[in-house]
């Protein structure tokens, strides 16, 4: 069964609730999809920093082509993810984060 997850929105960030909603949702899709991969515990950091740059670089070719497009924002996704991945590995290395 899928948990569901409910985050405080800041009151000086209610007008991109629903931005920040299809946002998460669509991140959450794409690591789910990936999920196979493991890269948190299979990976780096240093790779894991790799696959960031290349998804940033990724969406400023998808940008320059056709901002337009849904994959420019599934691009932006794809990085935020690779950055949350960072975290991850991070956290499993030991890293404390008290908030």
């Amino acid at each position: 069964m899928a948990k569901i997850i409910e985050i405080e929105i800041p009151t000086n960030l209610a007008a991109f609730e629903d931005q920040l909603d299809r946002f998460f949702k669509g991140m959450i899709l794409k690591l789910a999809l990936n999920a196979h991969k493991k890269t948190p515990t299979s990976k780096d950091i240093p790779a894991i920093l790799d696959h960031l740059r290349e998804e940033v670089v990724e969406f400023e070719e998808q940008l320059a082509r056709d901002k337009y497009n849904e994959n420019t924002l599934v691009e932006l996704m794809d990085a935020a993810n690779f950055a949350f991945l960072a975290y991850v590995a991070l956290r499993l290395q030991g890293v404390e984060h008290a908030r």
